[in-house]
Parts: C-alpha cells; sequence; structure tokens
C-alpha cells in the first residue's frame, strides 16, 4: 500500500506535534511502514480514516502510544556498545560505588530509558552484580522503561535468544542465564528482580516524579531516542532527563546524538570510543576534551570535578565559557530551589537532589506531627520507594488511602510496587482505581499528591501499566 504526499505530509505534522517524532521526507517510507501496521492493527478501515481518527483523540490516548511503538524501532541486544560498557565499568561506576561507599549510603539508582526488550537494563544489572561482591548490602533499583507495551512484556519474561548474546562474552551467559528448550536463555530470576520495569513515554512530561520513580538517578542511558524527536521534543526530553539527575550523575546517549549545545550545561566526558555527559556543581564547569587511550583511571570522587584535557591527567583545567542565564539554570538544579520552611516540603526538595536519608528523617518529622497526614504518608513511601525499601512503601501507602480513599497517586504508587512483586490482581485493581478516579477528572487538572502531574497524564500512564500486562 503506497500512501499519497498529502497523507504523508498531513501524518507528519500531526505525529510531530502530538509525539514529538520527528519524520523528514527522507524517512517517509518508515513512516509509511509504520502508520499501515497501526492502522490494520485498529479497528479503523483506512490510513486517511485512521489520521482523522487520531487527531481526534486525546494526546493521552493509547492508540497514541500504540502507534508510537510501530513508529520506533527497538533493536538491541547484550552489552551493546562495548566501548561503553568498558568506561561504565571501569570508570564510571566504580567512582560512583566508592562514593556512595565513603558517604555510607549503599545506593545507586540507574534508569534504562528507550529499554525496548530489555538487554540493556539487564546488562546494568550484570554488570553491577559483577562489580559488587556485598551487592545484598546494597538498594540498587534499575528502572527500565519503553512506550511499546510488547517489547516490555518481553523484557518483564527476561527470555532472549541466542540473536539477544551477539556481543556478550559467553562466560556472562554462563553466569547469568539458564538454558530453556533448544535456543532459549532465561535470565537468572535474582538478575532480573534488581530491574523494574514500567511505562513512559520520554516525549510526554510524567517525569521527572517521585511518583513514577523517575528522580534522583545516579546513571541514566537514553540512547537511540532522542534521533526519533524533534529538534523541540529533544530539547525538551534533555532538559527533564537532566533535572531527573543528581549532581554528579551521568547521562549517556548515542555517539550520532551527541551534542555539547544540546546537553549544555551537562559537561561532555570523552572516554575511548563514547561520549558521556556528566551534572556537574553549578560552581565548576570545566572544559573536558579528549582520554588518552593508554589512561586508566580507577575512580575520581563523584562530587569533585573531574578534568582530563588532551595534555594528560597533569594538565590545568580550562575554565569553560558559560552564558549567566545558563549558569543560572545549572545553579538551580545543582541546588534545588530556596529550602522551603516546613518539612514536609523540605523533604519533597532534598529528595530530588537524591538526599534520601534527609527526605525520609524530614518527612518522619512531619508525621510525628500529623500522624493523620495522608500527604506525609504519600511522600514516605515515594521515598521508600526510592531507597528500595519496597515493604515499609507499600505499608505507607496504606495508611495513605486509609486516610485518603480517593488519592489516585497514593493508588498508583501501591499499584505499580504490588505489580512489581508479582501480585498482578493486586496490582492491576490498584490500577483500575486510577482510571476510575480521574477519567472524571479534567485532564489538565494538576492531582495533588502527584508531583505536578497532571490528571490526563497520570491516568495515561495508569492505562499504560494494564495495557503492557
Amino acid at each position: 500500500m503506497k500512501l499519497s504526499e498529502g497523507l504523508c505530509h498531513e501524518a507528519r505534522l500531526l505525529i510531530a506535534a502530538r509525539l514529538g517524532l520527528d519524520f523528514r521526507e527522507q524517512r517517509q517510507a518508515d513512516l509509511e511502514r509504520g502508520l499501515i501496521r497501526a492502522c490494520r492493527a485498529s479497528s479503523v478501515p483506512g490510513p486517511e480514516a485512521y489520521l482523522a481518527w487520531l487527531a481526534a483523540l486525546p494526546d493521552e490516548s493509547l492508540e497514541w502510544r500504540r502507534l508510537a511503538s510501530h513508529l520506533t524501532v527497538g533493536e538491541t541486544y547484550f552489552f551493546r556498545d562495548r566501548a561503553l560498557f568498558e568506561a561504565l565499568e571501569h570508570q564510571v561506576l566504580p567512582s560512583l560505588i566508592a562514593t556512595r561507599r565513603a558517604e555510607g549510603t549503599l545506593r545507586l539508582r540507574l534508569w534504562s530509558a528507550g529499554c525496548a526488550t530489555g538487554e540493556e537494563p539487564y546488562s546494568l544489572a550484570i554488570l553491577l552484580d559483577r562489580l559488587l561482591p556485598d551487592g545484598p548490602d546494597w538498594a540498587l533499583p534499575i528502572l527500565a522503561t519503553d512506550i511499546n507495551a510488547e517489547a516490555l512484556e518481553k523484557a518483564r519474561r527476561g527470555c532472549y535468544r541466542e540473536w539477544s548474546f551477539r556481543e556478550t562474552p559467553q562466560g556472562v551467559r554462563d553466569r547469568s542465564f539458564h538454558r530453556r528448550g533448544g535456543e532459549t536463555f532465561e535470565l537468572d530470576a535474582r538478575i532480573r528482580r534488581m530491574v523494574t520495569v514500567a511505562p513512559l513515554n520520554l516525549a510526554e512530561d510524567g517525569y521527572p516524579s517521585v511518583v513514577t520513580n523517575t528522580s534522583a538517578m545516579d546513571l541514566i542511558l537514553c540512547r537511540n531516542v532522542l534521533m526519533y524527536f524533534t529538534r523541540e521534543a529533544q530539547r525538551e526530553t534533555v532538559v527533564r532527563l537532566r533535572r531527573a539527575l543528581v549532581t554528579g550523575g551521568w547521562l549517556v546517549v548515542s555517539p550520532s546524538e551527541a551534542s555539547a549545545e544540546l546537553f549544555s550545561p551537562l559537561v561532555p566526558v570523552n572516554f575511548p570510543g563514547a561520549i558521556l555527559y556528566r551534572k556537574e556543581p553549578a560552581s565548576v564547569v570545566p572544559l573536558l576534551t579528549a582520554w588518552q587511550s593508554e589512561t586508566r583511571v580507577p575512580d575520581f570522587p563523584a562530587r569533585v570535578p573531574f578534568v582530563v584535557t588532551s595534555g594528560g591527567l597533569d594538565t590545568p583545567p580550562s575554565p569553560l565559557t558559560v552564558p549567566s542565564e545558563e549558569r543560572a539554570e545549572s545553579k538551580e538544579e545543582a541546588e534545588g530551589p530556596p529550602a522551603p520552611a516546613g518539612d514536609l516540603e523540605r523533604a519533597r526538595a532534598v529528595a530530588d537532589q537524591g538526599k534520601l536519608d534527609e527526605a525520609r528523617e524530614l518527612c518522619e518529622a512531619a508525621l510525628a506531627r500529623d500522624r493523620l497526614d495522608p500527604e506525609a504518608h504519600l511522600l514516605l513511601a515515594a521515598i521508600c520507594q526510592e531507597r528500595g525499601e519496597i515493604r515499609p512503601a507499600i505499608e505507607a501507602l496504606r495508611r495513605a488511602i486509609y486516610l485518603a480513599p480517593e488519592s489516585a497517586p497514593a493508588h498508583f504508587l501501591l499499584g505499580s510496587l504490588l505489580l512489581r512483586q508479582g501480585q498482578e490482581k493486586r496490582g492491576r485493581r490498584s490500577m483500575e482505581t486510577v482510571v476510575s478516579l480521574l477519567s472524571p477528572v479534567p485532564r489538565d487538572e494538576t492531582v495533588a499528591g502527584s508531583d505536578g502531574l497532571t490528571a490526563g497524564r497520570l491516568l495515561e500512564t495508569a492505562r499504560a501499566y494494564l495495557e503492557s500486562r
């Protein structure tokens, strides 16, 4: 089937406006294939009627999410990009681990944003398992998100065929997988439990948020995603990803997506064969140039500027001039807003900065004054979730729901945690409650206790959870 030029032009404009996806003329064949597949999977007869139907649907409609899954490519495999995983194994993760040990905080938060069928987040889990002999003492939540419900279900199952291991050392497969049949390998349950699989559209504004578990990240991998977006959608997505990082955190994109202008004020750090971006403290934004290929540095502090220039490690750093408005934005991101007066408000602020121990103490101080405040129980649950303390989080959510039965964020958080625990029936019931509570609410109305999410965005995410199970 061949679509007319006029219909393709109309589709390009509509998809760019709604999904942020960029289909220039050279990608028209990809656009046509995706639209035709999505149309055939729907009950609408013909591409023209399908496009008119889409235009009438709200942004949060699940059909838009389904269309996006047809328009993007989810090709991946374990340990894809050897140079990147070398940098993560020998430089980035050891430095984060050493810093957390020095702080006495055995916790790291990682996010595979655009995880497809799960090979990338599970590669991170396998890597951390190898780097941390005391792994059981650590909280190591790894979030895996994607827009494609079918891909998420495959990721959740954790079963893979030979093609997913085409650049994986044999020893990794022997240690972390069990053969199931002739050509299928199932990931070890212990590794699988390190990863939480959840639906999320990166082109939309449902993050960073403690409700969607997308804040205070130490490392975010977002590879081969931004390349599909319009320039405007790229900028908006990068701003949200930057806010989701703690100071000293790292953002990973594919080499073809690297852009100093797009990712500023994040600082590019060049490793052999890989470029990563780091969220520096606002006071110092150094100029970082190429690593010498023979240089191997086992450790560097996560909150102290790390400078490598073309002259080697001993060369003094060169300052990078940053426009005053960017310095102001960077300062606000690094330090957070001015400390509010109340314990609960301060707890939110420091939780956004990744200071979860302090956030929990402030939250508990607020509860000591008022045990009947459902918002304090909800925030405590979100903080416990980020700390990897699932049982205390569920207990706090049940108290919040007892005090405020119509709290959609509390039901949403409870549902996501129950699903994560494998309690499918109870988890789905909680998500169905969210849908019931939010369906009559205006889509653009901010939901109390949701960290700024609108009713439409939280409703869409709850429906995506139900669709992806």
